[in-house]
């Protein structure tokens, strides 16, 4: 599958997309302009970007999607401890992204714990992206994202 492809499929469950520069987790600005505020939806300029540049990485605009993703990062001591494991779940280059839902106008704090950090307003790098350590960004769990856990 390619990152259009890839791309293509989380706009179709809504997702909100914007392109990344290759190998880093900044917005492609000659083409995003604004941001992760240029994601979109429009299958057809999801599919001009990443087949003009098939380098890009994946963005995805959490809150406009409905979405609140917890990024643990093992090499700060992230761990998954007392969050639900049944959601859509992505490997990173040394770590996981898991997804919940949420509604857009939801407020979280930017961080659970040291080595878990709570993206809602902004947007991460999805899977089929290339991670700077050389390590594709890949799903392990591909299920619909979980609700949020109310305890947050």
């Amino acid at each position: 599958m390619t990152k259009a492809d890839t791309a293509i499929a989380f706009a179709e469950k809504g997702w909100h997309i914007l392109p990344v520069a290759p190998y880093q987790k900044t917005p492609f600005f000659p083409i995003a302009k604004n941001g992760y505020k240029s994601a979109t939806t429009d299958i057809e300029e999801i599919e001009k970007w990443f087949t003009r540049a098939p380098m890009l990485n994946i963005g995805i605009a959490c809150a406009p999607s409905n979405l609140v993703v917890f990024d643990i990062d093992y090499r700060n001591g992230g761990t998954t401890e007392g969050l639900n494991l049944d959601t859509f779940t992505v490997a990173t280059g040394d770590g996981l992204h898991l997804y919940y839902s949420a509604p857009a106008d939801a407020k979280f704090k930017g961080k659970l714990r040291e080595g878990v950090d709570i993206k809602h307003n902004g947007y991460v790098v999805g899977a089929g992206s290339l991670h700077e350590s050389g390590k594709f960004y890949e799903v392990v769990k591909d299920i619909q994202p979980a609700p949020m856990m109310e305890w947050i």
